[in-house]
């Protein structure tokens, strides 16, 4: 939550940004730094620089396998990583069930100090080839503000949505995040698009509308609820990518290392989270006012160490018994996922140093099926499961559909209805 535009921002500027480069890199073998740069002749050939070509050349090829090697470590790590990162997501918020306020904090302001470990030691001396320059230091923090109000209210709708929706719904509705993407760059970035994506754009809207169905038709309580988080979950994608254009309108192509910039989002993010915590609680099932909020986020913090604090004999809000606080499992769910999240940004970081956009579009893709279907397994009805219904296959059906024409579906485009690859839609 705290860096949810990351994907988005590192994507679209593929590699400007990837700050982590290993120093063995710039490096070269003992054995050429410390020779004379002459050419030594033989009675034959030039031996000294033959052998020094054929020594690069296997340098390059060792380099070239070890980067395809940890492009596939990396791949494979963040499909484990991505699924249980969406898995957690939702699974932190069961035993926190009555405290979103107090996870939306937690979570912002882990990645304060987590980033500022990397930050001060890499500014300050140097480390990592210093990677975080003067320039990048001294860039003034309006833009870093703007993105991280924008974050923090997507940060804050997602977490609520995460709490109050069952965790299938919850994986295929972050899939709108591509249409709204889609509207909002072309509107205001007047970014171009070609046919195929506007269509898989279309049809994951589409499946989303699949998956939505029986609360849209329902008139039930149950329903009401699912489908207002639903909406509420779909609408955080609009300052999720909102904050993406806005680093793109205002830092332009300016090279910035991912973890100074998401360490400085983060800081503003928690503080807008601080005010925005009242109107937040207020939004709570059941609504949590002004005078009771510190001591919600009091009891927050005590359910997070596996501390009870509503029950039968203590319960000021009148919360229904089978809401009652259950915290045993918080500990540990809340903490692998937070474990999970900063592995998951890493990753992020490591596939678009070691590969490509794409294939991380790849991964991501992959993700949604399997942290869709897991949540269908037996042991995960009381965490947040549920049994998949025939619109739900459907819906996740019509989904992957668009997803795979919007990221992987030029070829298919191409074939069977012509036009180039550098033919874009104005």
């Amino acid at each position: 939550f705290p860096t949810s535009s990351l994907s988005m921002r590192s994507a679209s500027s593929d590699k400007k940004n990837i700050g982590f480069h290993s120093p063995e890199w710039q490096i070269g073998p003992p054995s050429l730094e410390n020779s004379v740069d002459k050419p030594r002749y033989s009675r034959l050939s030039n031996t000294s620089a033959d052998k020094d070509g054929k020594y690069q050349q296997e340098r390059e090829e060792k380099e070239e396998k070890d980067k395809a090697r940890m492009l596939m470590v990396s791949f494979l790590l963040m499909l484990v990583i991505g699924c249980g990162n969406k898995i957690f997501q939702k699974l932190q918020t069961v035993p926190m069930y009555n405290y979103p306020n107090f996870l939306n904090l937690l979570t912002t302001f882990m990645y304060i100090p987590l980033s500022f470990s990397y930050i001060i030691p890499v500014a300050k001396f140097g480390w990592l080839n210093n990677t975080i320059t003067k320039e990048q230091q001294n860039l003034p923090k309006k833009p870093f503000a703007v993105m991280g109000f924008l974050d923090c209210l997507a940060g804050i709708m997602q977490i609520f949505a995460a709490t109050y929706l069952p965790g299938p719904l919850l994986v295929l509705l972050a899939q709108m995040a591509i249409p709204v993407s889609l509207f909002l760059s072309k509107t205001m970035l007047s970014a171009t698009y070609k046919p195929y994506q506007y269509f898989g754009a279309v049809i994951v809207a589409m499946g989303i509308v699949v998956v939505l169905a029986p609360s849209l038709n329902g008139g039930d309580g149950d329903a009401t609820k699912i489908l207002i988080w639903s909406s509420v979950m779909i609408l955080s994608c609009i300052p999720m990518t909102l904050s993406s254009i806005y680093k793109e309108k205002a830092l332009g192509d300016t090279e910035l290392d991912p973890v100074f910039l998401n360490g400085w989002i983060a800081v503003f993010q928690f503080l807008f989270s601080i005010p925005l915590a009242v109107p937040s609680a207020l939004a709570s099932d059941p609504p949590i006012y002004p005078a009771d909020l510190m001591d919600n986020l009091l009891g927050g913090f005590k359910c997070w160490v596996g501390i009870d604090s509503i029950d039968e004999d203590n319960n000021p809000h009148n919360v229904p018994s089978d809401e009652y606080d259950s915290c045993g499992l918080a500990p540990a769910f809340v903490n692998v996922y937070l474990l999970f999240n900063v592995c998951y940004n890493i990753l992020i970081i490591l596939i678009l140093k070691f590969g490509n956009a794409n294939i991380l579009w790849l991964a991501m893709t992959i993700m949604v099926p399997v942290g869709n279907l897991t949540f269908a397994l037996p042991f995960l009805a009381d965490y947040g499961g549920a049994e998949l219904k025939a619109t739900d296959v459907v819906g996740l059906v019509v989904i992957m559909s668009g997803l795979c024409l919007y990221r992987f579906g030029e070829g298919a485009w191409v074939r069977f209805f012509g036009g180039g690859e550098d033919e874009e839609e104005e």
